[in-house]
C-alpha cells in the first residue's frame, strides 16, 4: 500500500485492520478514507480517482462491508486513545439524515411529520476527555423507521424496551463501555430523551456512571416528598458556577452564572412498566443549575441533571454541570458530518450500501473535530501529530506568499490555524480560535495546493 503523507497513515491506522473478506477491499477502503479526509466536502466517488463511482459502488455493495466491519478498527483505535486518559466522557445523541430528494433509494423511512420526508436516523456515541477532546467514536446505530409503525406510540407501554427506539440509549451505553479499557471511569451523557428508567436499571460496570438531563417528574420513595419536583424545591443551594455558553443563530457566545442546588432521591419504578424493566427503586442525585442575572431577550440556562454518581458538594455539582456541557461536542460532530462531509448527498441505490459509507464518513467528521479540539486543548503538541512534512512545507510557503506575520509551523495549533486561514479564517485577535467550518474548507484547499506543489516539483500525483 503506497503511503505519501499523514492522512494516508491516519487512514491505515483507523481502517487498515478492517476484515472485509479480501485484502484488496481493505486497501480500497483505506484509499477512500484518505481521499475523503483530504477533501471532506467532496463527493465520495472522487476519492477513488477516475473510476471512483464504480469502485465505491462495488465496495459498499459487498455483503461483507457493513457498519460493524468498517467501524471495528476505528473503535479499537478509540479504545487505545482512551488508555491512560483518566475519566472518559461518552456523549450520545441522535440525528436524522435527510435523503428525501433521492427518490430511487431503497429502504428509507420517514424522518419527520412532513409528508414525503425520507431518510435514516443515526445515533452516535462520541468518546471525550474531560477537556472535551474527542478521542473517537464508541459506536453508531443507523436505522430507517417503518412506515407502518406510525401511530404506534399509544402502545409503547406494552412493548419491551428492546422493541422500542429508546433501546438505542442502552445499546449506546454498551458501546461506550466496550470502547474503553476495563476499569476506566466512564460517564455516559444524554439529553432529555435519554431520561428512560430502563437505562437507569440497565447493567453497567461499577466504574460507569450516567449523567442524564431530567425530563420526567418521577415519583420518589420519601416520607416528605412525592416526586422529584417537590424534592428540588426544598433542595439546598451549594453555590454558583460560571460556564461558557456557545454561540447560537442570532446569539453570540457568552458567560453565564448558574445557581446550583443538589438533592438525593430514590426513584420509583414506573407503574406501567413491561416485565423486562426491573421492579426496584434507583438511588440518584439531582443537580439543578439555573442561570442568574439573565440578559434581556435571552433564554437563560436551566438544567436539571440526574446523576448515578453521588453528588454531595459544590465540587461534585460543578463537575456534573461541566461534564454535561461537554454534550455540545456531539452536536458539533453531527453538524460536521452533515455540513462538512455532505453525508446527505451520498448517492447509493439502497440503504444497505449507504449505511457503511455513512460510518466511514462519520470517522472523517470525527477527524476534523479532533484536529479542531486538539489545537485548543494541546496547542503545543508537535505538528507531526496531524500533518506530514510536505503539508507543513506547502502551508509555510503559502503563508510566506500571503505575507502573514507567523509563517513557521511547528505545533498543532500552528497547523490548524494555517489550514483555517486557507478556509477563510481571518485570524484577528477578536476571532478567537478557528472552528470546524473553516477547517474543512481549508483541508479541501490544502489538497489542491499539494497537487500544485507536486506538479511544480515534478513529483508523482497520488
Amino acid at each position: 500500500m503506497e503511503v505519501c503523507g499523514e492522512v494516508d497513515l491516519w487512514a491505515i491506522r483507523e481502517f487498515g485492520d478492517a476484515e472485509l473478506g479480501d485484502l484488496r477491499r481493505t486497501q480500497r477502503l483505506v484509499g477512500i478514507a484518505a481521499g475523503m479526509a483530504k477533501a471532506p466536502d467532496g463527493a465520495i466517488s472522487v476519492s477513488c480517482g477516475r473510476s471512483g463511482a464504480q469502485a465505491v459502488s462495488r465496495l459498499f455493495g459487498r455483503e461483507e462491508v457493513d457498519l460493524e466491519s468498517v467501524l471495528g478498527p476505528h473503535i479499537e483505535q478509540t479504545k487505545n486513545r482512551c488508555q491512560g486518559k483518566g475519566r472518559i466522557l461518552a456523549a450520545q445523541d441522535t440525528t436524522s439524515l435527510d435523503f428525501s430528494t433521492h427518490k430511487s433509494k431503497q429502504g428509507l423511512g420517514p424522518i419527520a411529520t412532513a409528508q414525503g420526508s425520507r431518510g435514516v436516523h443515526q445515533h452516535s456515541v462520541v468518546m471525550l476527555t474531560e477537556h472535551k477532546t474527542p478521542l473517537g467514536l464508541g459506536g453508531i446505530q443507523i436505522w430507517a423507521r417503518d412506515e407502518d409503525a406510525r401511530g404506534c406510540a399509544k402502545d409503547r407501554r406494552k412493548r419491551p424496551i428492546c422493541e422500542k427506539e429508546s433501546n438505542k440509549w442502552l445499546v449506546g451505553l454498551a458501546q461506550a463501555e466496550a470502547a474503553v479499557p476495563e476499569g476506566t471511569e466512564l460517564v455516559v451523557i444524554g439529553d432529555r430523551e435519554s431520561d428512560v428508567f430502563g437505562l437507569f436499571v440497565a447493567e453497567r460496570r461499577p466504574t460507569t456512571h450516567l449523567l442524564v438531563r431530567y425530563a420526567h417528574n418521577r415519583a420518589v420513595e420519601d416520607e416528605e416528598y412525592s416526586n422529584v419536583s417537590e424534592a428540588l424545591q426544598a433542595a439546598e443551594c451549594v453555590g454558583a458556577y460560571q460556564i461558557r455558553v456557545p454561540r447560537k443563530p442570532g446569539q453570540a457566545a457568552r458567560d453565564a452564572w448558574l445557581d446550583l442546588r443538589v438533592c438525593s432521591v430514590l426513584l420509583k419504578p414506573p407503574r406501567h412498566r413491561t416485565p423486562d424493566i426491573a421492579d426496584k427503586p434507583v438511588r440518584v442525585w439531582i443537580v439543578q443549575a439555573t442561570e442568574i442575572n439573565v440578559p434581556e431577550r435571552i433564554e437563560g440556562v436551566s438544567w436539571v441533571l440526574i446523576c448515578t454518581q453521588p453528588v454531595t458538594s459544590l465540587e461534585g455539582a460543578v463537575r456534573a454541570v461541566r461534564e454535561y456541557a461537554s454534550r455540545w461536542v456531539i452536536e458539533e460532530f453531527h453538524r460536521v458530518l452533515k455540513s462538512g462531509c455532505n453525508v446527505e448527498r451520498m448517492q447509493f441505490e439502497s440503504v444497505d450500501s449507504l449505511v457503511p459509507a455513512i460510518g466511514l464518513s462519520s470517522v472523517v467528521a470525527w477527524r476534523i473535530l479532533y484536529m479542531t479540539k486538539l489545537s485548543r486543548e494541546e496547542p503545543e503538541m508537535d505538528a507531526s501529530t496531524v500533518a506530514c512534512r510536505e503539508e507543513v512545507e506547502v502551508l509555510q510557503m503559502w503563508l510566506k506568499a500571503k505575507r502573514e506575520k507567523k509563517t513557521e509551523i511547528s505545533t498543532t495549533r500552528d497547523f490548524v490555524r494555517a489550514v483555517a486561514l486557507l478556509g477563510g479564517f481571518m485570524g484577528r485577535k477578536s476571532d478567537g480560535e478557528p472552528g470546524t467550518k473553516v477547517l474543512w474548507r481549508g483541508l479541501r484547499r490544502l489538497e489542491d495546493l499539494l497537487i500544485g506543489y507536486r506538479l511544480a516539483t515534478r513529483q508523482e500525483i497520488r
